[in-house]
């Protein structure tokens, strides 16, 4: 997991590209058409900014729909990322990981000198570092195979290490590094088997979203070790582990919480419908407004926005009730944060 991985052989060496002076409605085209979270701005061949969704996700919280839709004409250059961070083709796979998590950006422009070389992503990063880890169980995974077959004393202690090793791996895939909650792999994986269930006996399934309020600015005013710390905390005071009050737990032993990445993150709720699962949001909002946020000497107030979605009868996949319920969570957002709004579009 520690060998230097180049980036010119994995990033994409096609990104989506457009002129400077072309609309902001031409560039959000692209966008939805190719489903990409960014899109490049050049100017005479050269890299001039970088369009994202958080970009976007920026304008809607700012203007009306109305407001949006007089924005369209306008150049793209007016609401872009001017000077983004960008990386070197001679980079590795870690640097570009630690650059992109110290700036808190999915995507990064790759450069060979002046020259735009491609576009790595968050996602592509992840892809990356799944298949490596894959890659190293699968190995261990033989190797441990091989000498059970070959079993007698001196191989028991081998053995035993190895065992210890697939643990650590297994552990690695679902879990995330910084909070220790469950990744999106594994928040993935739980959810198509709890979907299956649900259809199986009949039974009921909601799904809660739920991300920070302007995060962003926690980074940029007091740096990312600060922002790392206040996910930590989030994660405790989701999963009712920090709890100041000593209420009673606002989550059940079968109920799922997980990263899903960034400053974003999701609870599954077996057994429960729709109104359940507000009355759960809202006590995990309630938590998270009054929690104070003590990092170093500083004390920090956040507050979350919540998208709660039940799985419908027509979803036979996860796919319906994430994108509900990912909905709902954008619409609390885009409505004034800080709050609980159930699909359809109806807030608690």
């Amino acid at each position: 997991m520690k060998e230097s991985v180049r980036i010119d052989t994995w990033l994409n060496p096609n990104p989506v590209v457009m002129q400077a002076g072309e609309s902001l409605e031409q560039g959000l085209q692209r966008m939805a058409g190719r489903k990409i979270g960014a899109i490049l701005v050049v100017e005479q061949d050269r890299l001039a900014g970088i369009f994202t969704e958080r970009d976007l996700l920026k304008l809607l919280s700012e203007h009306s729909e109305r407001g949006i839709l007089e924005l369209l004409a306008q150049p793209v250059e007016r609401f872009m990322t001017r000077n983004p961070v960008t990386a070197k083709v001679s980079d590795d796979y870690n640097g570009i990981y630690l650059k992109m998590k110290r700036h808190n950006i999915r995507h990064i422009p790759v450069l060979d000198g002046e020259r735009l070389a491609g576009i790595v992503s968050m996602r592509d990063l992840l892809h990356i570092y799944q298949n490596k880890l894959e890659s190293a169980f699968n190995d261990a995974r033989r190797e441990l195979e091989s000498l059970r077959q070959m079993v007698n004393s001196s191989a028991s202690e081998r053995m035993e290490t190895l065992v210890q090793e697939i643990n650590r791996y297994r552990e690695l895939s679902l879990t995330d590094e910084l909070t220790g909650l469950f990744n999106k792999r594994y928040f993935l994986a739980r959810l198509t088997e709890e979907v299956a269930r649900a259809r199986r006996y009949n039974a009921r399934l909601a799904l809660v979203f739920c991300d920070i309020d302007r995060f962003k600015n926690v980074n940029d005013e007091n740096g990312h070790s600060v922002g790392d710390e206040v996910l930590r905390q989030t994660a405790k005071v989701l999963t009712g582990a920090m709890d100041e009050l000593n209420v009673i737990s606002r989550l059940r032993k079968s109920d799922i919480v997980a990263r899903y990445g960034g400053e974003e993150f999701v609870v599954i709720l077996p057994e429960t419908d729709r109104w359940g699962a507000t009355v759960a949001a809202e006590k995990m909002r309630l938590a998270i407004e009054e929690h104070p946020f003590q990092v170093d000497h500083l004390e920090l107030r956040i507050t979350m926005s919540f998208g709660v979605a039940e799985l419908a009868q027509e979803d036979k996949d996860p796919t319906g009730l994430i994108d509900n319920a990912d909905y709902a969570m954008y619409r609390a957002k885009n409505t004034g944060r800080n709050k609980v709004v159930a699909y359809p579009d109806e807030p608690s």
